[in-house]
């Protein structure tokens, strides 16, 4: 796939980037995402002021056993960065499962997507408890679950 992308790799990446932004910036109010949006602009910026590549550093690249990418990849190797410390500078090695450089945007994004599927589960978990007490017999309910009395004046 990526021989055949050629020259549009950067402007279809940075492209893609965008829409993603995009998708994840419509949901800004779902907690967790705004950790989500900070590491995915933390990637874009670094991407674009690269002209759109997401450096790797050598040693990252390294780690891994990789050398500079024969054809277009995300992340390649680029003399002098900008904003280096935005790159992909970490490296998770091979014998470790899902073995690639990455950056802490990435870091980011995944500590944002970690805190929605844990809101998502506690949430449901509520709804799911809440549905449960109220569909108990009154008599059956904790103290703090039942209905007030009404009183009549």
């Amino acid at each position: 796939m990526a021989d055949r992308v050629g020259d549009l790799g950067p402007i279809l990446y940075v492209a893609s980037t965008g829409v993603v932004l995009g998708a994840v910036l419509r949901n800004w109010r779902i907690v967790g995402l705004p950790i989500v949006v900070v590491g995915a602009l933390s990637n874009a910026a670094a991407i674009l002021a690269n002209g759109g590549f997401m450096p790797a550093s050598p040693g990252a690249l390294l780690a891994l056993g990789r050398s500079f990418p024969a054809t277009y990849s995300n992340s390649s190797i680029v003399p002098h960065p900008a904003l280096e410390p935005l790159t992909d500078i970490f490296a998770v090695p091979p014998p470790l499962p899902f073995a690639n450089v990455f950056s802490i945007g990435d870091v980011l994004i995944a500590l944002g997507v970690l805190v929605v599927i844990t809101m998502g589960m506690r949430r449901r978990r509520q709804v799911y408890d809440a549905a449960v007490v109220s569909a108990m017999p009154l008599a059956g309910r904790p103290k703090g679950d039942r209905p007030a009395a009404s009183k009549v004046a």
